[in-house]
C-alpha cells in the first residue's frame, strides 16, 4: 500500500470510519497474526491491535508529507517494537512465578491433578496466571496486579472471566 492511500485512509478512520479501519488492519493482519502466534497467548492478538489503533490515532501525520516517507514502514516497526515489549513482559512472568513460592496450607499440586491442569489449559496466559497467582500462592489482588503491571479492577476481571471459562469446563 503506497504512503498516501495508507494516509488518506488513516484519516478516514480519524474521522470513525470503520471501512477505511477495516482496510488499513488487512495491511497489517499478517504482522500481527505473526506477532501473536510467537508469542503464544491468546491476548496477544487483541493488545497488538488496540495498539494499531491507538498508533493511527496518536501518528503525527504531518511527519509524512512525501509519498516515499515510509508511513507504512513507521507503523510496522512500531507493531514490532509493541511485539517485544509484550514478550519481555511476558519473560518477566515467568521469572516471577519461578520465585514465588506456594502458600504451605493450601497448597495444590497441579502437577498431580489431571482435570485441574486440563481445566487450567482452557484459560489464557493471563488468566491462568491470575488464577496460579491468587490461589496457590495466596496473593492478592493488588500483588498481583503489580506484578502483571495491570489494574487490580483488570485483575477481578479475568479472574471473573476465568471463573466463568472454567464453570464451562466443569459443566462439560
Amino acid at each position: 500500500m503506497e504512503n498516501g492511500v495508507l494516509k488518506a485512509l488513516i484519516e478516514k478512520f480519524r474521522l470513525q470510519d470503520m471501512n477505511a479501519f477495516a482496510v488499513i488492519y488487512e495491511e497489517f493482519k499478517k504482522s500481527i497474526q505473526n506477532y501473536a502466534k510467537k508469542l503464544q497467548d491468546d491476548d496477544s492478538s487483541q493488545e497488538l491491535t488496540l495498539f494499531l489503533i491507538e498508533l493511527l490515532y496518536d501518528i503525527d501525520l504531518s511527519c509524512f508529507t512525501k509519498e516515499n516517507d515510509g508511513l507504512k514502514r513507521y507503523i510496522l516497526v512500531s507493531l514490532k517494537n509493541k511485539y517485544y515489549a509484550l514478550l519481555q513482559q511476558k519473560i518477566k512472568f515467568k521469572k516471577q512465578l519461578d520465585n514465588l513460592k506456594p502458600c504451605e496450607n493450601d497448597y495444590i499440586d497441579i502437577t498431580s491433578n489431571i482435570t485441574l491442569r486440563e481445566a487450567l489449559e482452557c484459560l489464557s496466559e493471563r488468566q491462568r496466571l491470575i488464577i496460579v497467582y491468587k490461589y496457590i500462592y495466596c496473593l492478592s489482588d493488588c500483588e498481583i496486579a503489580r506484578i502483571l503491571d495491570i489494574s487490580r479492577q483488570a485483575v477481578n476481571r479475568l479472574k471473573n472471566r476465568s471463573f466463568s471459562v472454567l464453570k464451562n469446563f466443569y459443566a462439560e
